[in-house]
Order: C-alpha cells, then sequence, then structure tokens
C-alpha cells in the first residue's frame, strides 16, 4: 500500500499541475480571441464534461479506477498538443473538449481509488487526512507550475502547453505503474466463472445502465448527499469562475505575465497551506462553521474586491486562497462518507462533478457578458443568494440527514 500511495500523490501532483494555467487568457486573447470567446470555451468545457462525467465514472467503477486515471492523463497530453498550434475558436473548442475528457476521466476516479485503497488496508479512517494531502500536495506543485509556466510564458505564451503535455505523459506512465484496481464488474464476472471479455455486450450495457442509474437513485434518494452536493456546485461555480477573472483583473491593475504568475502561484501556496492542515481545522472548528464561512468569505470578498488596490487587493486574493485550499479535502471526505455503496463511489462522484459543472457552465459565460469589474460584483451576489437558499434548504432537511460531526463517521 505504501508504493501505491506515494504513486497516487505524484500522479495527483503530474496530472492536475497546469504550467499553462498563469497564461491561457493572454495566450487565447494573442491568437485572435475575444475575452468573451474565452468564456464561451468554459462553457464548451462544461457541457463536455456534464456529457461524460457519468459514463467515464461508471467505466471507472468497471473497468478499474487506475485505467481511468492513465486514459485521463493521456487525453490532457492531446489537449495541450491540440492548444498549443490552435489559432481559432474552432480548434481551441477541439483542445477544451480533451481537457474535459481528461478531467472527467480523473475526477472522482482518483478520490475513489484513494478511498478503496486505503479501505481495503484497514485505513479507512485515514481518508479525510489522506485527500488533503493530496490536496495540499497537488496545490503545492501548482505553485512550482505556475512560477514555471509564467517564465516559459514570458519567452513564448504556448510554450507551457508544450512543456505540459510532457508532465501529462509521466502522470500517464506513472497510472500504469500503480496497483491495478479490482473492479466490481471484474469480480462478478469471475464469481461466475467467466472473465469480462467473454461477457455480452447487452449483458455489459445492462449493467452499465444499472450501476448509473443505482448511483442516481442513491444521490436522489438521501437529502445529506443532495445538500453537500448543491454545497460543491454553489462554490465550484465561483472558485471557478475566478480562473477567468483573475488574470485580466491583474492585467487591469498592470500586472505583467509573469507578475500574474507570481500572484496566481501565490495564491496556490496559501491554498497548499490551508489544505495540509483541513483536518486539524475540521476538528476544531467543526464542518458546519467552515462550509458556512466558506460562502460567506467568498461573498463579502468578491463584493469588496473592486473597491481596494495595490496590498489590499492582494490581501482580499489571498483570503479566497484559503476558501480555495479549504474546498476539496473538506467537502470530498462528506461526500464520501455518505456514499453507501462503495462499488457505485466512482459514478456518484461524478453526478456530484455535473453538478458543480453545469454550475460553472451556466455562471461563467454569464458572467462574461459583463464587464470584468461588473463580473467580480456579480459574483459576489452570487454567493449571497447561494448562502441564503443553502440555509433554507438544510433547515428543511431532516434532522438524521444534516451533517454529523466526522467523528461520529470514523467507526461507521
Amino acid at each position: 500500500m505504501a508504493r501505491d500511495l506515494k504513486l497516487f500523490y505524484w500522479f495527483r501532483l503530474l496530472a492536475t499541475s497546469y504550467l499553462w494555467f498563469p497564461v491561457f487568457f493572454f495566450f487565447k486573447i494573442a491568437r485572435g480571441l475575444s475575452p468573451r470567446e474565452v468564456m464561451a470555451l468554459a462553457a464548451v468545457y462544461s457541457v463536455t464534461v456534464i456529457l461524460i462525467e457519468i459514463p467515464t465514472g461508471a467505466f471507472a467503477d468497471r473497468i478499474g479506477r487506475r485505467v481511468s486515471m492513465a486514459v485521463g492523463a493521456l487525453a490532457m497530453v492531446v489537449s495541450c498538443l491540440l492548444a498549443y498550434f490552435a489559432h481559432s475558436f474552432p480548434a481551441f473548442v477541439v483542445a477544451e473538449v480533451f481537457a474535459a475528457i481528461s478531467i472527467a476521466l480523473c475526477s472522482g476516479a482518483d478520490s475513489a481509488y484513494l478511498f478503496d485503497l486505503l479501505k481495503s488496508g484497514g485505513r479507512g479512517a485515514e481518508y479525510a487526512r489522506r485527500e488533503g494531502h493530496a490536496s495540499a500536495l497537488h496545490l503545492a506543485g501548482s505553485v512550482v507550475a505556475f512560477e514555471a509556466g509564467g517564465q516559459l510564458g514570458a519567452i513564448d505564451l504556448g510554450l507551457p502547453f508544450l512543456v505540459n503535455a510532457g508532465v501529462a505523459l509521466i502522470a500517464f506512465f506513472i497510472a500504469l505503474s500503480m496497483t491495478d484496481d479490482a473492479p466490481v464488474f471484474a469480480i462478478s464476472a469471475q464469481s461466475r466463472g467467466q472473465s469480462s471479455r467473454q461477457q455480452s455486450v447487452r449483458q455489459r450495457w445492462i449493467s452499465y445502465q444499472s450501476l448509473m442509474s443505482g448511483a442516481i437513485r442513491m444521490v436522489t434518494r438521501s437529502s445529506g448527499l443532495v445538500w453537500i452536493i448543491g454545497f460543491s456546485a454553489v462554490c465550484f461555480m465561483l472558485l471557478r469562475a475566478t480562473d477567468y477573472l483573475y488574470q485580466p483583473y491583474l492585467r487591469a491593475l498592470g500586472f505583467g505575465v509573469a507578475e500574474t504568475a507570481h500572484v496566481l502561484a501565490a495564491i496556490q501556496l496559501i491554498a497548499a497551506a490551508v489544505a495540509l492542515n483541513v483536518d486539524r481545522f475540521r476538528r476544531v472548528c467543526g464542518e458546519a462553521l467552515i462550509l458556512w464561512g466558506m460562502l460567506a468569505t467568498l461573498a463579502a470578498s468578491f463584493i469588496l474586491l473592486n473597491r481596494f488596490e495595490g496590498g489590499w487587493a492582494l490581501a482580499i486574493l489571498a483570503i479566497q486562497a484559503v476558501v480555495i485550499g479549504l474546498y476539496s479535502p473538506l467537502v470530498k471526505p462528506i461526500i464520501n462518507r455518505q456514499i453507501i455503496d462503495s462499488s457505485q463511489r466512482a459514478t456518484v462522484l461524478s453526478i456530484e462533478s455535473i453538478a458543480r459543472r453545469v454550475a460553472a457552465g451556466v455562471f461563467i459565460p454569464i458572467i462574461g457578458l459583463f464587464g470584468e469589474q461588473s463580473a467580480i460584483e456579480v459574483c459576489g451576489v452570487a454567493a449571497l443568494v447561494g448562502l441564503v437558499i443553502l440555509v433554507f434548504a438544510g433547515a428543511a432537511r431532516p434532522k438524521e440527514t444534516r451533517l454529523q460531526p466526522i467523528a461520529d463517521h470514523v467507526h461507521s
């Protein structure tokens, strides 16, 4: 298990440390796209993920999470190469589609792999801490990636995409080196004295449909899952919006490509430090207080951002970095604790990913219709509205379905 944990951490580090991130807005503008077209690509990305998220989640559950992660890394190689050679909106659309395929194949599959790896070794109670460490490692890797991407982008805005293709290729080989997980599909075939290859296409399709429908029923019957998925969607769409707002915002403040990369790297560094200590924050403050605090902080920080410049503006970005660090390692364990059938884990996580990407896919193009400053204000209003809705939705849930302290679940 120790070997697979190390390889998993390396995969999480390399597969999602995007060197192109601090320059993608500048790069696409330089290749002839308008700011609205850049925002429209976010919708293309989200729609693609939405369409393939559940099928890829079921693919991971049936074929294996490791295989899904490997194919996802390979899709990122293709995406980066296509973007490097793109000079038109349609060409960037194709690159975005492959980027979406990559994240859909890895999202959920990696968390499910980690959860079941620990559970199979009798260390399931470590998942929250391990997920926090993995998120912290990813964010720390992003610090290096953003700095490197900024320096490469200052030379040539396309270089970060080219180098990132090589990094994703390394992640692909790391995934292949991990111990293969035993998908339920393969186990059930062996129990009948068959191999998965011997099963008919019809049998596979029926099994595939059964898995997806079962996961959907699990979510709809659990008000606790529905609530935390709703929270994840609101929080994710706001954090995803910052990907498209920070670069033009910093440019308006007078920051160049390399300077913007420094700021984005610093944000990731703060987020990494927070993610590394999420388990401690959870035990001291409690999950409920942190969840409400995250949305309240986003609402206030977006509303105040346009009212400050210089050091104060950077301080507000640092506050938002805290929420970035809290988001994934806090929300994922809550969702995983409420999934009662592990054979559907990746599929349920894919449903959660669809919900949050629907929110982002609708929200980001809408804010793209506003000017850069107005878009930031819209984010603040959206955070307040989401906070109010979740408060009322949480109060309306039966008491037994509300979030319980983590200690109540560790021994369950």
